[in-house]
């Protein structure tokens, strides 16, 4: 009684299917197990907050696994970063920074997400590589993060399904709008559309 169904999703094998349930008061989240007929499995983790817990994302499983996934919440370090969980309940911290970070997709050695963490006035696509995994999450290597966008401005990035290529749409004060076809390790392919300067006869006060 009195509560919320949120973030429902199935495991990728479609044995399970995983509900974030949020309490009326909204200060009381947990992550459940279900099977597919709804009979109640196990709680997985729990989140508490004094004031609200705000659940907004679904679970991100690890490509080719149906015990990991990533899970992104802001209750924990006060900006919404992304946590490598397992059914058990085991979790471990993916991204350190102090800018909430979206998260876009794996293809179960890196992790890409972009993020403001260069600057408030910026949006960059970063990706980290995970490994290990066969031993468990306590155990599991992150690597730094590698940033692979460079231009100053809000990218907006496209990945392709098989994380092997991506479209960087950016802008900034200087530049209207230039699209890039990238590789996933950064680099360039080619240029599909770069917009001309409206404001080119005007003067800037």
């Amino acid at each position: 009684e009195e509560t919320y169904l949120t973030n429902v999703c199935w495991s990728p094998d479609g044995k399970h299917i995983y509900i974030q349930l949020l309490d009326r008061s909204q200060k009381h989240m947990k992550l459940c197990m279900f099977d597919p007929n709804g009979n109640y499995i196990k709680t997985i983790l729990t989140e508490d907050n004094g004031k609200y817990v705000e659940p907004l994302d679904p679970l991100y499983f690890i490509k080719d696994r149906n015990d990991l996934f990533i899970y992104r919440t802001a209750n924990r370090d006060g900006y919404r970063n992304l946590y490598l969980c397992d059914n058990d309940g085991n979790i471990r911290r993916i991204t350190e920074v102090d800018a909430d970070v979206k998260y876009l997709d794996n293809d179960g050695e890196y992790i890409y997400y972009t993020s403001a963490e260069v600057s408030p006035a910026e949006n960059h696509l970063f990706r980290v590589r995970i490994s290990n995994l066969k031993k468990g999450v306590a155990k599991v290597s992150v690597g730094k993060a590698q940033r692979l966008t460079s231009e100053e401005g809000w990218h907006h990035i496209s990945l392709s399904p098989d994380c092997r290529y991506f479209i960087d749409s950016y802008s900034s004060i200087s530049v209207p709008r230039v699209i890039d076809l990238y590789s996933a390790d950064g680099r360039r392919i080619m240029n599909l559309h770069t917009a001309e300067d409206p404001t080119t006869d005007y003067a800037y006060s």
